[in-house]
């Protein structure tokens, strides 16, 4: 039985999502849902608008039309910031990676928790843990 039969709420949903950059409809009316516990992959040739849907939800661009909801409820992200505060991110295949610093640090790079001014490494390495060890159960 998949997750969506029994919470037939949707996680994170887009309806009718529509994104015009000048004369150029990037997008236009988009559904997507994604239910608890599942993993997605856009597919399409280039210019289909898989980085647009990507960059509506995780707040670097702003939406034309249509609706995001994230558990029922409405959202509109004003920018990647906004996004990560509501749980909200997204990981590019082509990410570059810093060598030097550790899978944890490169994980919460650019938004680390922080302490009395200064990263929480406690608390980075915890949530990286929990991060992989909640993403190995949901995947296997």
């Amino acid at each position: 039985m998949s997750s969506h039969q029994v919470d037939s709420t949707p996680l994170l949903q887009t309806q009718q999502l529509t994104k015009i950059f000048g004369n150029v409809r990037a997008l236009s009316n988009v559904d997507f849902n994604l239910y608890a516990g599942e993993v997605h992959a856009v597919l399409g040739e280039n210019g289909a608008g898989k980085s647009t849907l990507i960059k509506l939800i995780t707040g670097v661009h702003r939406k034309d039309g249509g609706t995001i909801t994230l558990a029922g409820k409405s959202i509109e992200p004003q920018s990647p910031h906004d996004a990560q505060s509501l749980g909200i991110s997204a990981v590019y295949q082509e990410i570059n990676l810093v060598p030097t610093l550790s899978v944890a640090e490169n994980i919460y790079l650019g938004r680390q928790p922080m302490r009395f001014g200064l990263i929480d490494m406690r608390r980075v390495n915890a949530q990286a843990k929990a991060l992989c060890r909640s993403t190995t159960s949901t995947s296997m």
